[in-house]
């Protein structure tokens, strides 16, 4: 086990104490961790410390504990963004946790997940997760972590405003796509979430895609 398997096992164990943990979705370069167990020859390669968490709804959290008391007893201190306000959990060996969830009408910045007292930072295109997920067992324990076509299909969507970012996600978007692509099931997973993207979604990914010489499964839909 690596030290990434060992931070997300103490991670998800605190979720799991406070009934946090079916409220949230491993999401980001993270679930390349657990990539390994879904594509076959597939080797994480994760080149960041940043841990995020999406919250489908953050009205709808079922917390029966402390969750930021109980990240400080694994050494997780709670700080607030001097520019956002959003909650970040930051360990002494440089492993920072953020939450995130999609931006509704209102278009706040930052969110209140229900009683926990941590502020989630709204983004666009996140709401793919919320269906397009998928179920892997830690320890007895189940976690729900972005499934590898939803992974892809964000990236490139956000890829145009992630600046010095960008090049390392087109990295990591080739690397997953190239064994997504040798998988019939990954495949029939990408063009099912493919069919049901507004269009203008479509074309932003298209565009990106071309921009940077990506080839995306055959018989996509414009």
């Amino acid at each position: 086990m690596n030290e990434y398997e060992e931070q997300i096992d103490r991670i998800i164990s605190v979720f799991s104490q406070a009934g946090f943990l079916n409220d949230v979705i491993l999401v980001g370069s993270w679930c390349l961790v657990f990539y390994q167990h879904i594509l076959d020859g597939f080797i994480p390669l994760i080149r960041t410390t940043d841990i995020d968490f999406y919250i489908p709804d953050v009205k709808k959290t079922s917390v029966k504990g402390d969750v930021i008391s109980s990240l400080r007893e694994i050494n997780y201190d709670h700080i607030s963004d001097t520019l956002t306000n959003k909650s970040k959990f930051i360990s002494p060996d440089g492993f920072e946790i953020e939450f995130i969830t999609r931006l509704y009408r209102q278009g706040d910045s930052t969110l209140t997940i229900g009683k926990t007292g941590i502020i989630a930072e709204s983004l666009s295109y996140v709401e793919l997760f919320s269906q397009h997920f998928i179920e892997v067992k830690r320890n007895g324990l189940l976690l729900k972590i972005a499934s590898p076509s939803a992974f892809v299909l964000q990236k490139l969507l956000i890829n145009e405003r992630r600046g010095l970012k960008a090049e390392k996600d087109i990295q990591a978007i080739t690397y997953v796509l190239s064994f997504l692509m040798l998988s019939k099931k990954q495949t029939a997973d990408f063009l099912a979430i493919w069919n049901d993207l507004p269009k203008k979604w479509k074309a932003m990914i298209i565009k990106v895609a071309s921009k940077n010489d990506l080839h995306l499964p055959e018989g996509l839909k414009k």
